[in-house]
């Protein structure tokens, strides 16, 4: 532990920042040390990963997809998230293995500089040591555990790094690649509304089969229900709640009580460990010495003569940084207690052994009158009454659902509607089974094999809570002809609209290609609207005209244009482009440039991923 404080302790340089830890960034660094199963899941060569590994690896990559779409589980495909994690753990086995065999790897020193630049281990901006001990013990990891995990990832960034970000480019490449990146094209712009063609069109009946057949892997009826709910709304029992003087003085003293436990506090212990004794034995132990202190002994001679933390007894048992959670809540339940500077507390059990906690010093208290925050508790008083109000019928509805079985049980209870909807598909827009609970609920497996039973509360994101019971379910299943007909009709008339329309500037697009604009224009009734220079990426045009815009040939000629038509929406465009330039905003340094070569062109990614399939080829790889 000591060598290992003393490299984390030295300087070497910022440029080591460069190299970030993203597992550490995605999972946080307790996801490394979870306990629990440890069933292999996979074998890489020599490296065991274990189903616990993974899981945690698979919670991590579910949760920041939930975060995605506002934690709606029904959008997720699960199977796929976890096919992802699995392969991805195998490639990183597999370029870790590779990066330690070519000798990609940091010494003990530079580690220590990077884990000494973790925010979760830093105090006002400096490197807490005593933070980092809090988290070792509350991770249940060890230095060792920790130096390993800082390693691989390391030499994991060093091995990716290596390979994309040095595949080669020629300073031709280089240029063109800028060059065409920096290009601006002067656009114009025509919007041919498809309205005003085959107004009259309907599809034959064989016409309709025939697309039908084709595309009927695109005509499937989604799951849907038919379900009726209840809505309970805390803002209901707003009138219901009275606040009391009572309820007030209580409200004050809560109040008062969270002031001092936000409190800054510095703190001393003297720990007793069980390591060399039963815990019967250091419980009698921290008996002792409490009756020393209750009989004059100092408390700074008692650490000396019996503490076996050896961090904090250098300072005469100061906790250097205390954070509430650093010793577990027994701990953190005992220094709240503390009151007046110099009390000591009764031998409290941890984890760790026996504590004698004294308060040193208790600051950052000011307590307001309760006459000057009176509007305050009662605002607090109410809301609190309110929520107590909530719960309990909460609490009383879930019992009347599951002894009668009856939304109208509920219903008049609280005095509420029912409500009645059908069809319900997941992606519905309904306000309340939109909601992401209540989908997950409504579209569960239960409900699915034919659960028709009254649910139990469903709390949903605007703090309103659902009951429902679902009367018909109706799996996925393609639709039939007869269903599709509609919009098979639709798309048919479309098709048909595009084709009119586009034969109508067909004569158009053959002059541009011989003629001048101005002469092609002259004999057309086409519209043009002059959008000016569009430079790529600039967000001017939708991304699908972006698109055909530069997708068109440079025009050949002074006075030509070159152009292309584009059906969006209900729209045909017809895209020309007049001239081709640079933007002269896009003036970027040596640096910039190669960070753009690397965005846009794929050759260090692709030989990166061809690499990733060598390495593969040659593995063993077991499940």
């Amino acid at each position: 532990m000591e060598a290992f404080r003393t490299l984390i302790r030295g300087w070497l340089g910022k440029v080591l920042l460069v190299l970030f830890l993203t597992p550490l960034a995605l999972v946080g660094i307790e996801g490394y040390f979870a306990g629990g199963n440890e069933e292999v899941a996979v074998q890489v060569n020599d490296q065991e990963i274990t189903k616990a590994e993974l899981d945690n690896w698979i919670k991590s990559q579910r949760d920041q997809y939930l975060q995605g779409v506002g934690g709606d589980e029904t959008l997720l495909n699960n199977e796929v998230i976890e096919a992802q994690v699995y392969d991805a753990a195998i490639v990183r086995a597999l370029l870790i293995q590779q990066a330690e065999k070519l000798g990609l790897t940091l010494s003990d020193e530079q580690l220590g500089a990077l884990l000494r630049q973790q925010q979760a281990f830093q105090q006002d901006g400096q490197f807490s040591q005593q933070l980092l001990d809090n988290y070792l013990a509350n991770s249940r990891s060890t230095i060792n555990q920790l130096l390993t995990n800082f390693r691989q990832q390391t030499a994991l960034s060093l091995m990716t790094q290596s390979l994309i970000s040095t595949s080669l480019h020629s300073a031709k490449d280089t240029e063109n690649l800028i060059k065409m990146i920096s290009q601006e094209r002067t656009t114009h712009l025509a919007e041919i509304p498809l309205a005003n063609f085959a107004q009259d069109f309907v599809a034959s009946n064989a016409a309709m089969k025939t697309y039908y057949d084709k595309n009927i892997s695109d005509y499937n009826r989604p799951a849907n229900l038919d379900v009726q709910y209840v809505v309970l709304d805390k803002s209901e029992f707003e009138n219901r709640a009275e606040v009391t003087e009572q309820d007030l003085q209580q409200t004050y003293q809560a109040y008062s009580a969270n002031l001092a436990k936000d409190a800054d506090r510095e703190i001393s212990h003297i720990l007793i460990t069980t390591d060399n004794r039963s815990d019967e034995e250091a419980a009698k132990l921290a008996q002792k010495i409490q009756a020393e202190l209750k009989s004059g002994e100092t408390f700074e001679a008692l650490v000396q003569k019996y503490s076996e933390d050896p961090v904090s007894k250098e300072s005469n048992g100061q906790v250097e940084g205390y954070t509430v959670g650093a010793f577990g809540d027994a701990f953190d339940q005992a220094v709240l207690a503390l009151k007046q500077n110099g009390q000591t507390s009764a031998p409290i059990k941890t984890e760790f052994g026996y504590h004698i906690i004294r308060l040193d010093q208790l600051s950052g208290v000011t307590v307001p009158a309760f006459a000057s925050v009176r509007d305050k508790l009662m605002s607090d008083a109410k809301a609190k009454k309110v929520e107590n109000m909530y719960q309990d019928a909460i609490g009383q509805a879930n019992e009347t659902a599951l002894e009668t079985d009856s939304l109208e049980a509920i219903a008049e209870e609280y005095k509420v509607s029912i409500q009645a909807a059908r069809n319900i598909q997941a992606n519905n827009n309904d306000i309340i089974l939109s909601d992401a609970q209540v989908k997950q609920k409504l579209f569960s497996e239960q409900i699915a094999e034919g659960d028709r039973n009254v649910s139990t509360a469903t709390s949903t994101a605007d703090g309103k809570t659902v009951w429902f019971k679902v009367s018909d379910y109706r799996v996925e299943r393609p639709l039939t002809l007869e269903e599709a007909k509609a919009d098979i009709q639709a798309k048919l008339k479309r098709a048909e609209q595009v084709k009119q329309a586009e034969a109508s500037v067909k004569q158009l697009l053959a002059d541009f290609k011989s003629k001048p604009a101005s002469e092609a224009l002259a004999s057309s009734d086409v519209s043009f609207t002059d959008l000016g220079p569009v430079p790529r990426f600039s967000g001017l045009l939708p991304e699908d005209l972006e698109k055909v815009a530069y997708s068109v040939p440079v025009p050949t000629k002074d006075g030509f244009w070159s152009a292309k038509t584009a059906n969006v929406g209900d729209f045909l465009f017809v895209v020309a482009v007049s001239d081709v330039g640079q933007n002269p905003a896009f003036n970027l340094t040596d640096e910039q440039k190669a960070q753009v070569v690397n965005r846009f062109d794929p050759r260090g990614q692709n030989e990166l991923n061809d690499y990733i399939e060598y390495l593969r080829s040659q593995a063993k790889i077991e499940q």
